[in-house]
């Protein structure tokens, strides 16, 4: 630590911010090498495919694009939907939403899809296309390590510096960064096994025509894929608007 106080102020700030961007590089290069292999698989249907891609919240979507299509729902305000037909259920998460009665919103949804998509989720696991919690948490922290590193270093050099009556606000705001940084990167972990990803490469690569143009009975394995963007500009498209409302804007 001696080393670090020995520094000048200008000289510990691009030295700080080299490493904080070699942090960012080694945040991304952590988890890609050390990810777990899994295996490489196919997905038996558009739900196991939509938990694969994008979690609980697209499984969700997922299904209610589906039901959107068969017009089993529609619109019944901004935030709200509504069970218009309930005798087309074919999956057993599909049914859980048609058992629903009056006004829903997303959210409500998933609450009541959530004990189905634990169990894809489970399956995927064993599976091998996707990390159990203890995997994704090492994997995880891991990859927040250097920031913490970097970290430590940097509250050192700023006391040290305050207690020599050196300016440190710059060196304040490069903390804040890393923190934030080092916080995102905690929270954003790619929850797939190497053989996960590659399938869900190989989905996206054979089914690009979904995303220009998805017909009826594909609108749920369309949304499983890429989200409910791919429903603008289709007769579904009420489902999207729904999301947006629900989530302030984001795409799931």
């Amino acid at each position: 630590m001696e080393f670090f106080a020995s520094y000048s102020g200008s000289q510990f700030l691009v030295f700080y911010a080299v490493m904080l961007a070699t942090c960012v590089a080694a945040g991304i290069w952590i988890p890609a090498v050390l990810r777990p292999e899994g295996r490489r698989a196919s997905p038996s249907n558009a739900e196991d495919i939509a938990l694969l891609s994008g979690g609980a919240q697209r499984h969700t979507t997922a299904v209610l694009s589906s039901l959107f299509a068969k017009k089993a729902l529609d619109q019944s305000d901004k935030y709200r939907m509504i069970v218009t037909r309930q005798s087309v259920g074919e999956t057993a998460a599909e049914k859980l939403v048609l058992n629903k009665v009056g006004n829903f919103t997303l959210k409500e949804a998933a609450v009541s899809l959530r004990p189905h998509a634990e169990r894809v989720e489970e399956r995927l696991i064993r599976e091998g296309l996707m990390l159990d919690s203890g995997e994704r948490w090492r994997l995880r922290l891991l990859s927040v390590l250097p920031y913490g590193v970097l970290f430590v270093i940097g509250v050192y050099r700023q006391q040290a510096g305050s207690a020599l009556g050196e300016p440190t606000g710059f060196l304040i705001g490069l903390l804040v960064l890393t923190a934030f940084f080092a916080f995102i990167r905690l929270m954003s972990g790619d929850p797939r096994t190497k053989g996960g990803n590659y399938t869900l490469r190989d989905l996206e690569q054979q089914s690009s025509r979904l995303k220009r143009a998805p017909q009826p009975m594909e609108a749920g394995l369309a949304v499983a894929i890429f989200g409910t963007a791919v429903l603008v500009g289709t007769p579904w498209a009420p489902l999207h608007a729904v999301q947006r409302a629900n989530s302030g804007g984001g795409d799931s």
